[in-house]
């Protein structure tokens, strides 16, 4: 970190090293899973065909999840190549 700030202070910082340094985005998988939880298993109680609802739910949370994922790290490590100029 010292080395960073460094860099920083004396202006030799790359604004992709400012790209690759950035936190991984928070995952909202267990929050939004938490919500299907307590919205769904009520219902499927009285409709178990709804546990099959509350499965998709489930797969698309975490399937987002890692698309964001993804484009994090997209953005973290390719960007400045694909804005460079030539």
């Amino acid at each position: 970190m010292r080395e960073v700030l460094e860099k920083i202070s004396e202006k030799r910082l790359d604004p992709a090293d400012l790209l690759r340094m950035a936190p991984s985005p928070p995952r909202l998988a267990p929050v939004l899973n938490r919500l299907i939880d307590r919205v769904m298993h009520p219902l499927a109680e009285k409709n178990r065909a709804l546990y099959a609802l509350d499965s998709l739910l489930h797969i698309s949370v975490e399937m987002g999840d890692a698309f964001v994922d993804s484009l994090a790290k997209t953005i973290r490590y390719n960007i400045s190549k694909i804005l460079e100029e030539r």
